[in-house]
């Protein structure tokens, strides 16, 4: 994924329940956004390939970046947390780009949407 390429698709996940791990960082000074890019491209690359994978949303503000990824169950979560690249992605952030972060993993029991087609 480059910092040129733009998607305009929100994920379309299957029917409640499933998970998802949304984590909200603040960006630091210096953040080198294409490096995160290029980087996110081959972490999204990886997690596609794993089992209960289901899809992720990106945004990017100003000073702050939220992602959110859909995992089948909790046991795809934990799969993703404990996969070696997944590891030293986010230790490369925690050191290189990222100010305050919080992530949070939840059970979706209900969700809606409109002009989803």
């Amino acid at each position: 994924m480059s910092s040129r390429e733009t998607t305009s698709k929100i994920v379309r996940t299957p029917e409640p329940p499933y998970y998802v791990v949304t984590t909200t960082t603040e960006l630091l000074p210096g953040y080198d956004q294409q490096a995160h890019f290029d980087m996110g491209g081959k972490l999204y690359a990886e997690a596609s390939e794993l089992s209960g994978f289901l899809g992720l949303d990106l945004f990017f503000g100003n000073k702050t970046s939220i992602a959110a990824s859909y995992w089948q169950n909790i046991d795809a979560v934990k799969r993703w947390g404990d996969h070696e690249s997944h590891r030293k992605a986010k230790l490369l952030g925690k050191s290189k780009w990222f100010g305050a972060t919080i992530t949070r993993i939840a059970r979706v029991e209900r969700d809606y949407g409109f002009n989803l087609e």
